[in-house]
């Protein structure tokens, strides 16, 4: 229960600071909630390439444990 609580919180926290940073670059509050509704609208190129290597580190690494286990006896 706290760990939950603590992620509400830390998502809260960080979604506060996002608002108010486009609030301070001009941003009128219904376009920083739209930004914020989905954030691939305002990603530029260098975040794209920087999301498909985290993507792909990932599946790469389920790939590369699921050849080392042995294959299971039946």
């Amino acid at each position: 229960m706290k760990i939950l609580f603590l992620f509400i919180l830390f998502f809260l926290l960080s979604m506060a600071v996002a608002i108010m940073m486009d609030l301070m670059m001009g941003m009128n509050l219904s376009m920083s909630l739209r930004n914020m509704k989905n954030p691939f609208w305002v990603m530029t190129v260098p975040e794209y390439v920087i999301l498909f290597v985290l993507l792909a580190g990932m599946v790469i690494s389920i790939f590369t444990k699921k050849q080392a286990q042995p294959p299971e006896k039946s």
